[in-house]
């Protein structure tokens, strides 16, 4: 391998470190960590092609929305209401610079989502659903329209 060789590898293994160290030291994917194991706590990894294909049909909304996601991670809690209140409250500290997308209230449902844009599309998304008696957080990314993150509420009901 020649020296330029050499220093091309390097460059690509520190573009990559640095690129998915950025991404993964996120505050939302630490409370990620943090709170998969609590007791009750339903915590998964979907790839979200394959769930768009679970997605109720009257969902068209949910299933275009899954079909634009590159990545998707949802933790789910049905419990007390005050613990309930206490994991939206700090899930929405760890919004760390996502910028409010929508927020949208439905009766009983709170939906809260906050992500990053770049170039036109929102690239990164988390979305807070809170209930009296469930509290869910989606994480995921994707080259998402406007549009498509306001099917994210239509997202969340299917997530139960």
């Amino acid at each position: 391998m020649t020296n330029s060789g050499k220093i091309r590898g390097l460059v690509v293994a520190a573009f990559l470190v640095i690129f998915t160290t950025t991404f993964a030291n996120h505050p939302i994917n630490d409370y990620f960590k943090q709170h998969k194991n609590d007791p009750d706590m339903e915590a998964k990894v979907v790839p979200p092609k394959m769930a768009s294909l679970f997605v109720d049909e009257d969902y068209p909304e949910a299933i275009d929305l899954l079909q634009s996601m590159t990545s998707l991670k949802y933790l789910n809690y049905y419990g007390d209401k005050s613990k309930i209140e206490q994991y939206a409250n700090n899930a929405i500290s760890a919004k760390g610079s996502y910028k409010s997308l929508l927020d949208e209230v439905d009766g009983t449902r709170v939906v809260k989502v906050y992500g990053e844009k770049k170039k036109g599309t929102v690239r990164k998304i988390m979305a807070v659903v809170q209930t009296k008696s469930q509290f869910l957080l989606i994480i995921g990314t994707g080259k998402l329209t406007n549009k498509q993150i306001q099917g994210l509420p239509e997202l969340s009901k299917e997530i139960q």
